[in-house]
């Protein structure tokens, strides 16, 4: 138990902050100033790759499949494969589809696009949930939906008529395609730089499968299960199915953001230790500062243990005053950060984040109070254990040498 003499003159000496040394008050100051930083950093970037992290679970794999299914000729009983693949416990989702590659071409710019086919009684919830916020529904016979990126970038507006060029498939020949547009929709990911949809018929001529579909695109209970499953549905499916998942197409990036919240992490975890340890170097400058004082105190009677307990007392109170502003900090960035963002780029006029590089175009935070409480407390931890030398070494002073002067 710390007594209430080394708790008040600990109490002191922090609020003291060293005034009678210019030195020693700006070393301390430096020292609370480096753990508000530190840990108001930490709080923020955790919860913006916690962000990423979470973005790439609910958005990105919501409108990729996680498992997708491939037939090498065509699925021609599609309806009633669907339904005995919905039956199965781990399938949340089934959307048969026809996809074809190809350019699309407006007033004598190009593009590429990934042209999708959907049926519109069987549209992924990620896309309708999309398709639902621009009031749109799957596309009609030679209409066509386009993302905002290509649409920005190519001019294109509502109505227009555009052509879409399908290299030759099978053998064939170069075709091209006049679409009308539609409308157009961003999902906020890297699919708007060529995603486009149509009507699962539509595709399905351009494929030259007319009546069938290339296969389904499912969404499981378990993402992370996904490759057992995929590899679980090859061995009931007929012979003729191959399949991709989403580690094959999205597996890198979710390792990219894993690895980088652990190295940012660690090194802003760095940046809070060592200024932690700038408590070190203003305790002891404390000590030489205060070195008569605490003479005269342990004349008075104080022990060391007192000595200790009172240096512990003025180096947990620096680090909980800290510590206690970079959380205070750090929450008020979690919530601002994507605003101010968003303003820095409309006063500069430029993207920090665009889906030509980056998996979406926005800052997401995700902020977890279990994250804010180990940061928290890993610093506290760390502030201690920085107390605890110049605490011992005030304690091991000898009074009658300080004094006899």
């Amino acid at each position: 138990m710390i007594k209430p003499v080394p708790l008040f003159m600990g109490l002191r000496y922090f609020w003291s902050g060293g005034r009678s040394n210019l030195l020693v008050s700006f070393i301390s100051m430096l020292a609370i100033t480096g753990l508000v930083l530190g840990v108001a950093l930490l709080v923020v970037v955790l919860s913006v790759m916690n962000g990423f992290d979470r973005e790439l679970r609910e958005r990105i794999l919501s409108v990729v499949p996680h498992v997708q299914l491939i037939h090498n000729t065509g699925v021609a009983d599609w309806r009633q494969q669907r339904k005995s693949i919905a039956e199965l416990p781990t399938v949340t989702e089934v959307t048969p589809y026809n996809k074809v590659d190809g350019l699309i071409n407006s007033r004598q710019k190009t593009r590429p696009l990934q042209l999708l086919g959907l049926d519109a009684d069987a549209v992924p919830e990620g896309l309708a949930s999309v398709l639902g916020e621009y009031g749109l529904n799957v596309p009609l016979a030679n209409q066509l939906l386009l993302s905002e990126s290509i649409a920005e970038d190519l001019n294109i507006s509502i109505n227009q008529r555009v052509n879409v060029i399908i290299p030759p498939i099978r053998g064939g020949k170069t075709s091209v395609y006049s679409f009308q547009v539609v409308g157009i929709f961003a999902t906020h990911t890297e699919l708007d730089q060529v995603l486009g949809l149509t009507s699962l018929e539509q595709a399905a001529q351009i494929a030259d499968i007319p009546g069938l579909v290339q296969g389904f695109r499912l969404q499981v209970a378990d993402e992370f299960d996904a490759r057992s499953i995929g590899y679980a549905l090859l061995d009931e499916l007929p012979f003729g199915y191959g399949f991709r998942d989403w580690f094959q197409t999205h597996g890198n990036l979710y390792q990219a953001i894993q690895l980088s919240r652990n190295m940012v992490g660690l090194l802003i975890f760095l940046i809070v230790a060592i200024a932690a340890f700038n408590v070190i170097s203003m305790l002891m400058m404390t000590v030489v500062d205060k070195r008569k004082d605490i003479a005269i105190l342990q004349t008075m009677g104080l022990s060391r243990v007192n000595i200790v307990q009172l240096f512990l007392v003025q180096g947990a109170m620096i680090g909980l005053f800290g510590i206690s502003i970079g959380v205070l900090f750090g929450v008020l960035g979690c919530y601002w950060v994507a605003d101010l963002v968003a303003w820095i780029e409309a006063m500069l006029g430029v993207t920090f984040l665009n889906t030509t590089v980056y998996p979406i175009d926005y800052i997401p935070v995700d902020m977890r109070w279990s994250d804010v409480a180990t940061i928290a407390g890993t610093a506290i931890v760390l502030n201690i254990l920085a107390t605890v030398y110049p605490a011992v070494r005030a304690s091991r002073m000898a009074p009658a040498e300080e004094l006899r002067s």
